[in-house]
């Protein structure tokens, strides 16, 4: 189910994101995603480290919706401040929403087959999905981890 979920996350993002003026490189990325959360796994994280995932999820399925066939963040740098979440995570979540955006949107250019069936898909339905899967699976998972350390 997880993996589904995680699916349906990904085609929801087909599109692109126009180009910024403070984009990272790779390496600049790399570098930003080493200072997060992100990439230890759950069971490692300590009870703050695992507040500042939940806080971050919790603004992705919350703020990040489809416009003009692109994934977007509809909020700013401000909103993650005052959440308590460094600066730094709004620029991993924009640089992860622009790879990914292009990503996608290679893939299916590669395939008409998928362009086809892609363009017929309800967008907003699966972004539904996906939403329902984090907050009634995923964040009560992560809570009850979180009430355990």
């Amino acid at each position: 189910m997880k993996n589904i979920a995680l699916f349906i996350g990904i085609l929801l993002f087909i599109g692109c994101t126009p180009q910024n003026e403070n984009e990272l490189s790779p390496s600049e990325y790399q570098a930003l995603l080493e200072q997060t959360v992100l990439p230890i796994p759950d069971s490692a994280l300590t009870a703050e480290q695992m507040e500042m995932k939940i806080k971050l999820l919790d603004i992705c399925h919350t703020h990040i919706c489809i416009e003009g066939n692109c994934q977007k963040l509809s909020v700013g740098k401000d909103l993650f401040e005052k959440e308590g979440l460094p600066a730094i995570y709004y620029d991993v979540l924009q640089y992860q929403i622009k790879e990914s955006n292009e990503a996608i949107k290679r893939w299916i250019a590669e395939d008409e087959a998928l362009s086809d069936h892609f363009s017929r898909l309800n967008q907003d339905s699966m972004m539904k999905a996906t939403h329902e899967y984090y907050w009634n699976t995923e964040r009560p998972r992560l809570m009850k981890l979180l009430q355990a350390k």
